[in-house]
């Protein structure tokens, strides 16, 4: 069940751009409220996508937002996350104001090589420890990540390491292996790929599979295939249906009946083209897979989403093999 997720800290939902990843984090997030976890979605590129998704306005950088009940929407910067960080060991409001306003501060961040992306990493480990300062409980039960596209997403998920490796001692080191602590344990963390049944997010979620789980060691969650088309006749019934269309004589009733056959084809052949990618998926990467069927909307909102997030409180899933596997 997909309520198994919910038990982690920190979900990351990371895919292609264009295969509905913010969808997926915003569905799951949606449910995990449902179930009662205090959960905030994290979006990291700016776009705010993911709160017009859960039907609000775009956040503010570093701002969050209730929206429902048990569900917040957060927006993560670099350079914001590094603002807060400083403010947090450099209390005093003068002098912060002094660095900000820094043209040595500011052309440091700029140029740092992977600052930004290991202070955004550091804020979500920030948040999935966060402790509330009046209850003292964690803030969060939940924090989904909403990853950027795939290449962006290995770079952020790789630079913990990559930062404790190169300064090796000292608040850096100290700090880049507290989150990666986090990222690579399996009871906290689960990293949830994103794909559509198609050869290039195919085969961009694969890669990503090897180099965040085989290389990186990160944990796997789920493997989320989204907008899958599966139709329930066969070629041989268009082809029966397409056979007695000469006998049809109203023109308006053979024109509608051309189009209904037009559309089968079409659908039974994305249908054909989703069946071949989801075995290929399914013979490489060793993922439960939960299948999203494509949902038809002119307009794409919150309503749809909580119709994906039905989907995966109901759809049950199917186990993928290493490559090699039946």
């Amino acid at each position: 069940m997909i309520t198994e997720l919910f038990d982690r800290r920190l979900l990351v939902v990371a895919g292609k751009g264009g295969v509905g990843k913010t969808t997926i984090a915003c569905a799951l997030a949606l449910e995990a409220a449902r179930v009662g976890k205090r959960t905030v979605v994290a979006e990291v590129d700016g776009s705010g996508r993911a709160a017009a998704l859960l039907g609000a306005e775009p956040l503010a950088i570093g701002e969050s937002r209730e929206l429902r009940p048990n569900l917040h929407v957060l927006a993560v910067d670099g350079k914001a996350s590094l603002q807060e960080y400083l403010g947090m060991i450099i209390p005093i409001k003068r002098l912060l104001d002094a660095v900000f306003t820094s043209r040595i501060y500011n052309y440091f961040v700029a140029a740092a090589p992977g600052l930004k992306e290991l202070m955004t990493i550091g804020k979500i480990w920030y948040e999935a420890e966060r402790v509330d300062d009046t209850s003292g409980e964690r803030r969060w039960d939940l924090v989904i990540l909403d990853a950027p596209a795939t290449g962006h997403s290995v770079q952020y998920l790789r630079m913990p390491q990559a930062a404790h490796d190169a300064f090796g001692a000292g608040l850096v080191a100290r700090e880049s292996q507290r989150v990666v602590d986090l990222l690579t344990d399996p009871q906290r963390t689960a990293i949830n790929l994103v794909t559509t049944a198609e050869e290039m997010p195919v085969n961009e979620t694969i890669e990503m599979h090897r180099q965040l789980c085989d290389e990186l060691h990160l944990p796997p969650g789920f493997l989320f295939l989204n907008r899958l088309h599966r139709v329930e006749f066969e070629r041989a019934d268009v082809e029966r249906v397409e056979a007695g269309l000469a006998s049809i004589r109203q023109r308006e009733d053979r024109a509608l009946l051309q189009e209904v056959l037009r559309r089968a084809r079409e659908e039974l052949g994305w249908s054909e083209i989703n069946a071949s990618y989801r075995r290929r998926l399914q013979n490489e990467i060793a993922m439960p897979l939960v299948e999203i069927p494509h949902l038809f909307a002119e307009e794409f909102g919150v309503d749809q989403v909580r119709q994906i997030a039905g989907c995966m409180a109901r759809e049950p899933m199917s186990l993928g093999a290493r490559k090699g596997g039946a």
